[in-house]
């Protein structure tokens, strides 16, 4: 029983996963009642611990991978992607009490995170319930939501539909950051395949027909940002209605 208990594996909408999904929000929940009585300045400082926990979190996760991963890259494992930037924003929020930064929260590292629960890599289908990857995988990603969502559910972001702009303005920002950061460890060698945010090759069949459309690295990629503006007008107006 113990043996087929420890062999349990998780995958999309499996009872392992719905597991990840309802702790996520019951997390969520407890957080935000345990702090209802704290100052603003005590919410962010709550806000800012957790996500340093969930940033260790993250670099364990990655590290780990090595175990599991023959072409394991440590060039291929900063936080450079858009849930792990999400990461460092909220970060970063949590101590200049930045709006347009808490919205890209909300709204970005929200979206990601709850796209990487229902599409994740190859690497991450299918793995034991019980095990590293699995936590740092789903239990990471679980905790972004956390962390994203709590400056709305704590009171210190009223999303407005006009701050719309901001998640779509940061994620271009960070995409041609990250694009730059692709080039120099490609030229350099450290890393030929570089790839964060995927703005040389596409990962899905979304952004594949994107750039067979405009075949050029990163601004193929352009139609995404209207695209984050809408979907964060249409969040930040049903957030706001509650």
């Amino acid at each position: 029983m113990m043996k087929k208990l420890r062999e349990y594996r998780i995958s999309v909408f499996s009872i392992g996963w719905w597991f990840y999904v309802i702790f996520t929000f019951v997390l969520l929940a407890a957080m935000t009642a345990y702090t209802s009585s704290f100052t603003d300045e005590k919410k962010y400082r709550f806000i800012l611990i957790v996500s340093v926990i969930e940033l260790i979190i993250l670099r364990i996760y990655k590290f780990s991978l090595k175990d599991i991963r023959s072409d394991y890259n440590y060039f291929n494992e900063l936080p450079c992607y858009l849930c792990n930037q999400s990461t460092l924003m909220c970060i970063v929020a949590s101590v200049i009490h930045d709006v347009p930064i808490m919205a890209y929260c909300v709204a970005v590292g929200t979206l990601g995170a709850v796209l990487a629960y229902v599409m994740p890599d190859s690497y991450n289908q299918d793995q034991r319930f019980f095990s590293k990857q699995a936590f740092g995988f789903y239990g990471y990603h679980g905790l972004l939501i956390v962390t994203c969502l709590s400056f709305y559910t704590m009171g210190l972001y009223e999303p407005k539909v006009s701050d719309c702009i901001w998640p779509a303005f940061y994620t271009f920002v960070l995409a041609t950051i990250a694009h730059f950061l692709n080039l120099y460890l490609r030229r350099s060698g450290l890393n030929p395949r570089a790839n964060y945010v995927f703005t040389f090759d596409p990962d899905n069949i979304i952004l594949k027909k994107m750039y067979a459309l405009l075949p050029v690295p990163l601004f193929y990629m352009l139609p995404v940002l209207p695209i984050f503006a809408t979907y964060s007008a249409i969040l930040f107006a049903i957030l706001g209605m509650f």
